[in-house]
């Protein structure tokens, strides 16, 4: 069991690590600085792409829209992140960093990685009404691809800059009049122009000075292209919530295979193929059709798997228990069917499904049927007679008596009026905490008080005894425990914190209203 137990410590931690991170992943997060700790800096530039006169020109633009509260801003330039996808790697530094503030999600970031050739614009929710998918794909193809082609990556990126901040502030019409010299627009692009006219032909008549462009750009293909890939827009497959998730799912499994049965190594890789098999298939599902709310396909598709497999569970256990206790006594017959569906009677509440509750209300109904139903006399073969709780104490014995009293086991007493024999049968109670006395074997050993023999001091710790007393012969029992030494908190310590505390706030007044936003992967992605 403690083999079964530490195989199943050891691969959960790596199974998740193997999902959500790698070694050149978390290396890739440390050589990526957040501004932030750049000296309230917006952009990070580990590999000096950009020069400072770039830096110091974004910083100057970055500032005051960040301190206005529109839109926070941050930019991201690497040479290289490996074989890893920009979208999750931007999606993730955004989560991280908490760009934009919390009450108004206003953060965007911007990712561009050399290497791969593209570039990514990840939004908080705030900011995915004001700046939508499709008009940060248009502000990549008109201001920032045709300057990236020519390696020209301080402009891509201060043009890609000023055509956002334009279109914050209401300029639309200046932002997309004043694209890159000689660019050429792909296909795609004349989807999102159209877009953005048929926004210009609503507020025509309050301005008039937006430009209409041409109709050659109208083509019905690149819009449905353009449609599908929001549909099918980048999502990481895990994130944090997921993984917690996962972790409760795990537990979940794990504490139902406990409770079941003692854990075997088949018991385990059972676990292991309620765990890996729908983790698996959900993974898939969020490759394949991934959305908004995909934390919402790990909560569905386990949900469903367990459901299905409880349900399988209760059939072959049934078929189990039918073969093996067939040649029992009634009595062997109740206890073995009570003690192995009794762990799952939760599970009807938890999964409240006609078929499932059908099934337990026939495992109730066999339960009544093997202790209630009459029993003929050994000796004689005639009927015996159930004594009602009034009665059946006088057949007891004081222990038995005292189990019946402390509700830790219940007797039937089958009596023969022809030949007065007496059957006595016993029931544990299995929500009893009672346990088995070494001296007179009853189960009547329980809980009797707490003592305290040494007080725990601010020095050391303290002792003391949980006593258990037997209901019937009086024998008694401790356990003793640990009491933790008690901790107070230093005076220079103290001092510490609040000297932290004073040089945090007079600090906050110059400090980024960057903290706390989030983004659900809203945003753009192109390549050059």
């Amino acid at each position: 069991m403690k083999k079964a137990s530490l195989l199943l410590f050891c691969l959960f931690p790596l199974f998740l690590i193997t999902c959500k991170q790698s070694p050149t992943r978390d290396q890739l997060f440390q050589n990526i600085p957040n501004p932030k700790t750049l000296n309230e800096s917006y952009v990070s530039n580990p590999d000096k792409v950009l020069t400072e006169e770039t830096v110091s020109e974004l910083n100057g633009k970055l500032s005051p829209l960040d301190q206005s509260g529109l839109a926070h801003i941050d930019v991201v330039f690497v040479k290289s992140i490996g074989d890893l996808v920009p979208k999750e790697i931007a999606h993730e530094l955004f989560n991280t960093w908490k760009i934009g503030s919390k009450e108004t999600n206003n953060g965007l970031l911007i990712l561009i990685v050399e290497d791969q050739k593209r570039i990514e614009f990840e939004t908080g929710y705030g900011l995915e009404g004001i700046l939508p998918d499709v008009t940060c794909y248009k502000i990549q193809q008109e201001h920032m691809i045709p300057y990236a082609r020519e390696n020209d990556y301080n402009n891509a990126v201060k043009h890609g800059v000023d055509a956002v901040i334009a279109h914050l502030k209401g300029g639309t019409d200046q932002t997309f009049a004043t694209s890159a010299p000689n660019a050429t627009m792909p296909a795609a692009d004349s989807a999102t122009a159209i877009v953005h006219d048929s926004a210009a032909v609503a507020d025509s008549a309050v301005a008039p000075n937006v430009i209409d462009l041409p109709s050659e750009n109208y083509n019905p293909e690149a819009i449905q292209g353009l449609a599908s890939a929001e549909k099918n827009r980048s999502y990481p497959v895990v994130n944090w919530l997921s993984l917690i998730i996962i972790a409760i799912y795990f537990a979940f499994v794990v504490a139902t295979g406990r409770s079941v049965t003692k854990i075997t190594l088949s018991r385990v890789l059972v676990i292991l193929l309620l765990f890996i098999i729908p983790v698996g298939l959900t993974a898939y599902f969020n490759l394949k059709y991934p959305g908004l709310w995909y934390n919402l396909w790990w909560l569905l598709a386990l949900y469903l798997f367990l459901l299905v497999c409880i349900h399988l569970y209760f059939f072959l256990l049934k078929g189990y228990l039918s073969n093996t206790l067939k040649n029992k006594t009634r009595h062997e017959q109740y206890l073995g069917w009570r003690n192995a569906f009794s762990p799952l009677q939760w599970m009807t509440r938890f999964f409240p499904y006609p078929l499932l509750k059908s099934l337990w209300k026939n495992h109730e109904a066999r339960l009544e049927e093997l202790r209630y139903t009459g029993i003929d006399c050994e000796h004689c073969h005639t009927p015996m007679v159930l004594l009602d709780e009034d009665k059946d104490n006088k057949s007891l014995s004081i222990g038995q008596a005292k189990e019946e009293e402390i509700s830790s086991v219940d007797y039937d007493v089958w009596v023969c009026k022809t030949c007065d024999q007496q059957l006595i049968l016993n029931y544990p109670d299995l929500k009893s905490k009672a346990t088995e006395c070494p001296k007179c074997h009853f189960i009547t050993v329980a809980f009797s008080r707490n003592k305290t023999i040494s007080r725990a001091t601010t020095l050391s710790e303290g002792l003391g005894r949980t006593y258990y007393i037997c209901a019937n012969c009086r024998h008694e029992e401790y356990k003793e425990y640990v009491i933790p030494q008690i901790s107070t908190p230093s005076s220079s310590s103290s001092s510490s914190s609040s000297s932290s505390s004073s040089s945090s706030s007079s600090s906050s007044s110059s400090s980024s209203s960057s903290s706390g936003g989030s983004s659900g992967g809203g945003g753009a992605g192109s390549s050059w």
